[in-house]
């Protein structure tokens, strides 16, 4: 008897469906079944494992145990399984994992079905990875179904990968020589490349049409039908810069922290703002010295409510004279400088200044829209060496949700005002004349994070000049937690940052659309070697998916809080010269 092809539960099921083991039949989805292929064929495996899986049970994987490269992206894991058919039980092994923003517990799950008559001696199946909700740390095997086999054995696993961010990412999509223009030139670049005239082609990533990471003669065709049709080509002009090709220009960032973001219950003038809480006043000094040690951009956190008076929130003339002094500051330095709207999402009854809920969205439109309309106004004659950042970690500040949230209502509700505010943020910078139609904006989505549900609710408006906002604080425990753990290193520690660029690959990089990590560090816990390890490990992947970073310094060195100061402020000089140095050996494929 010709045997069924078995049923597959693909992607989505919950951690609960796994612990309960519905054993119902799925449609099959076109699972790779074969007991001839063995987890021994894959990149890396460990073979044999001989494990029992008990139904309803499970066991938890780590991926450092198999030697990947904490660069390389998993693609898929194949498992090897042994079964007792003579019990005649339907089975459903499962594998699993966490994904943040996947579903309602963030996980990720996959499990082949077999009816009792179709149960194998030996298999092996193949879970595919998703690219949206790539593979951390550990994954976890299980056998699911409370009436199937009650166990089975696990003989070997197996990974394959991809290298993450081997070809780079894509500033002008057809620019094979990298010249601001798309032409004849791009496509016998690429011909003399696949012929093997050449090994040289300047931007890969520009020509891979096709987005499968490798150059073949699929690309040249999409190239030179793009070029025929002008969808490619000819609306072109050279130095009109794609968001992309902006971003390259941004080596390694640096965040004036706890400074004009600052806010005070007895301040009274802005020398007492930007020093309330505890930082000194910033000269242009301090700005040389961070150009001097290797930054070429500064982003510079504004807090403006409390500087604002009347219920159409007019912002102080002397502290509108000095921000600005301090952004000159950078754009006289030749360097460039994002400014934003920081620590304003405050919750005070119905006037917060924004809050992002519908009972307070009235008057939260209201205040993003006065302060950008003010402050674009203000710097319409800047060029693009100033970034406009729309807003900072919108979140529902002191309740549950504020750093965790989900796909509830209460979550969307969130999501869906962020975008309002976002849409009306942009409206007043596009309206604000001067060079403001085209310059570059960043937005972030909830509490600027970079997981799946937070980017699939974020929304951005049709506008070309447009920069994903994310913090990454990343591993939490070593990078923030100032009382985690201070051990960290690129075998245990590494997927987790590549998890996040690869969520933003998918999500962001891959449709054009560039990425600025606004926000990173890692605490000091008397650990700088390792501290500078890390620094580097984060900057060269983060450049490896063609994304800079700042590095958020608060200038705090000792205090009982979050110490991530980098600069001493005082003597203007680098207090940790090894983390300086991993930042910038991290960062010099972004060197100008």
């Amino acid at each position: 008897m010709k045997a069924k092809k078995p049923a597959r539960l693909l992607g989505l099921a919950t951690a609960a469906v796994m612990l309960t083991g519905q054993l119902t039949a799925m449609p099959a989805l076109g699972a790779e079944v074969s007991p001839t292929v063995k987890a021994a064929d894959c990149n890396y495996s460990i073979v044999p494992t001989n494990k029992t899986l008990s139904q309803g049970d499970g066991f938890e994987i780590e991926v450092g145990d198999f030697g990947v490269g904490a660069t390389d992206v998993i693609t898929e894991v194949l498992v090897d399984y042994s079964f007792d058919t003579s019990q005649g039980k339907p089975t459903m092994p499962a594998f699993g994992y966490t994904a943040p923003g996947c579903g309602e517990y963030d996980w990720y799950s996959d499990g082949q079905y077999f009816d009792a008559e179709d149960v194998p001696a030996s298999v092996t199946i193949k879970f595919p990875i998703s690219d949206e909700y790539p593979l951390p740390g550990k994954f976890n095997l299980q056998l699911w179904g409370e009436n199937g086999l009650e166990s089975c054995t696990v003989e070997a696993i197996g990974l394959n990968v991809k290298g993450g961010g081997s070809i780079g990412v894509a500033t002008r999509l057809g620019d094979a020589n990298n010249d601001r223009l798309v032409s004849i030139a791009d496509v016998i670049m690429l011909v003399k490349f696949l012929i093997c005239e050449s090994t040289d082609v300047t931007a890969p990533a520009n020509v891979d049409m096709d987005k499968n990471g490798q150059l073949d003669g699929r690309d040249l065709t999409i190239l030179k039908r793009g070029l025929i049709n002008g969808t490619l080509g000819g609306n072109s002009e050279a130095g009109d810069e794609t968001a992309m090709e902006f971003v390259s220009n941004l080596r390694l960032g640096w965040n004036l922290g706890n400074t004009l973001d600052s806010t005070s219950d007895y301040a009274s003038n802005a020398y007492g703002f930007e020093t309330a809480w505890g930082c000194p006043y910033t000269t242009k000094e301090m700005i040389d010295a961070i150009k001097a040690a290797g930054f070429n951009a500064v982003r510079v956190p504004v807090s403006w409510g409390q500087k604002c008076s009347g219920s159409d929130y007019k912002i102080s003339d002397e502290w509108m004279k000095r921000v600005q002094e301090v952004v000159n500051y950078v754009i006289d330095n030749g360097m460039y400088c994002i400014l934003n709207i920081h620590h304003d999402n405050t919750p005070i009854g119905n006037n917060a200044y924004f809050y992002p809920d519908n009972q307070h969205l009235e008057n939260s439109l209201k205040f993003v829209s006065s302060i950008w309309k003010q402050v674009s106004a203000q710097f319409a004659g800047y060029d693009n060496h100033l970034i406009f950042e729309t807003l900072n970690e919108p979140r529902l500040v002191n309740t549950s949700y504020e750093w965790s949230v989900g796909n509830d209502a209460t979550s969307q509700e969130a999501y869906s005002c962020i975008n309002k505010l976002n849409a009306a943020a942009l409206k007043e910078i596009r309206a604000g004349g001067g060079n403001n139609a085209k310059r570059f904006v960043m937005m972030p989505g909830y509490a600027a994070k970079c997981e799946g549900q937070v980017l699939n609710a974020l929304e951005f408006p049709n506008d070309d000049h447009l920069i994903l906002s994310i913090h990454a604080y990343t591993p939490y425990s070593f990078a923030l937690d100032k009382n985690g753990t201070a051990s960290w290193d690129e075998n245990s520690g590494g997927r987790d940052i590549v998890q996040i660029f690869e969520t933003c690959k998918s999500k962001f990089l891959d449709k054009g659309i560039p990425v600025i990590v606004g926000e990173m560090c890692a605490v000091n816990k008397n650990n700088e070697e390792t501290r500078a390890k890390w620094a580097e490990f984060y900057t060269k992947t983060a450049s490896s998916y063609g994304v800079p970073v700042f590095w958020w310094d608060n200038c705090q060195f000792t205090s009982t809080g979050e110490n991530c100061g980098l600069l001493d402020r005082s003597s203007c000089s680098i207090k940790y010269p090894s983390i300086m140095s991993g930042l910038l050996k991290g960062t010099e494929s972004r060197a100008q």
